[in-house]
């Protein structure tokens, strides 16, 4: 598996890319990693303990582009060093799989290469092995071709839905999961350490980046906090966002009612849904959320802007509420919904909890793309081809 990010930051795409690993192997499949770090400055940020690892030098230009990417004049520049830093990276890790050989020491050639939304993976091969790529959104036009030299695509939610049409070419679909029983309502939470006491919360999870549009979040808050004054929000989660919204936060006042935890590893965030009334999800675009999920089997309500795949993940009817996207006020009054209403709000997160666990889960999903692999190496992509 090409995993660019691994361990430089931990979004969806990476959580599921890690358990993909964990239920592959319990599946008896072998399963290397490649990941990136900086070329020159700084080191990988995550230890990546749970799968062998080769962590490749190359440019790491993303931090960078999701600072300067929406300034005037800025954004062709960013895409095309985001380009460029991709390119890099997977020609450095072909030439690390070229040159396995069976029977030589060290790693054997794989059977397949998994890349996770590096659109130019099959284009750059190396060796003649079979090349599956993973799109978690919709991709730049420039990759088009590239995508056409793939034996197989697969995603998940909105992706899976609608990219077909687009590319011109199968998309097989494989659907996230949820481990639910690291993400449940018993155990420990933190609302004693964040001092929140008898407030009533909502926590949201995610990188702080513009296209998670956690400022919104920020800005519906004086809102919620008119019509329900112990409202508090709980933001887990780490970016280059991070201090345009803290300001933010500060200049509305709101210093007292938000509180940002900043990093937490996955396996420390069900006490942080646990500690919550709702999940709030604000994106301006999100494929098929990991977070949702997880707080969904934490047994909160959901509250998210209508984007994306979300709508897939969620029951709109009874566990959730979707409103649309970029209106802050009403993201603020759907959440009060929830805060207003406990009983309502427990009925509306045991609801979500069974749901997931019936029809979420890890292994399924390993199951499912395991199954991907086998078509592709029995000759799949004849048929794919054929098939477009």
């Amino acid at each position: 598996m090409l995993v660019r990010c691994l361990a430089m930051m931990r979004g969806g795409g990476e959580t599921r890319h890690l358990a993909w690993i964990r239920e592959l192997r319990a599946l008896g499949v072998d399963v290397d990693l490649y990941s990136g770090r900086p070329l020159l400055l700084g080191g990988a940020r995550y230890p990546i303990d749970d799968a062998a690892a080769t962590i490749i030098r190359s440019p790491y230009a993303r931090d960078v582009a999701y600072r300067v990417g929406r300034r005037r004049g800025f954004g062709r520049l960013s895409m095309m060093a985001l380009h460029a830093d991709e390119e890099w990276f997977c020609r450095a890790a072909w030439r690390r799989i070229a040159a396995s050989r069976p029977g030589r020491p060290g790693r054997p050639r794989p059977d397949i290469v998994h890349a996770h939304a590096l659109h130019q993976a099959a284009r750059l091969r190396r060796a003649p092995i079979p090349v599956v790529i993973n799109l978690p959104g919709p991709p730049h036009p420039r990759y088009t071709a590239d995508l056409r030299l793939a034996d197989a695509l697969v995603a998940d939610g909105w992706a899976a839905a609608h990219l077909p049409s687009a590319l011109g070419r199968p998309v097989q679909a494989v659907p996230k999961g949820v481990d639910a029983e690291t993400f449940t309502p018993e155990g420990g939470d933190r609302r004693a350490a964040l001092g929140l006491g008898d407030k009533r919360v909502i926590v949201a999870v995610g990188r702080l980046v513009p296209i998670k549009n956690m400022r919104l979040l920020v800005e519906a808050m004086p809102h919620v906090i008119v019509q329900c004054r112990s409202a508090h929000l709980v933001i887990v989660g780490e970016g280059p966002d991070a201090a345009a919204l803290r300001r933010r936060t500060a200049d509305l006042g709101l210093a007292a009612a938000v509180t940002f935890a900043g990093y937490v590893a996955q396996h420390d965030t069900p006490a942080f849904y646990r500690s919550a009334d709702v999940f709030a999800l604000s994106s301006e675009f999100d494929n098929s959320p990991n977070v949702v999920l997880e707080a969904m089997a934490c047994g909160l309500p959901i509250v998210s802007t209508d984007v994306g795949g979300v709508r897939d993940l969620v029951d709109a009817q009874r566990g959730s509420q979707l409103v649309p996207a970029g209106d802050a006020r009403a993201l603020a009054a759907a959440l009060v919904r929830w805060l207003a209403d406990p009983d309502d709000a427990l009925r509306a997160g045991a609801y979500n909890r069974a749901f997931v666990v019936e029809h979420f889960s890890w292994r399924t999903s390993a199951r499912r793309l395991l199954d991907v692999y086998e078509r592709v190496l029995a000759g799949g992509r004849t048929l794919q081809r054929a098939t477009a």
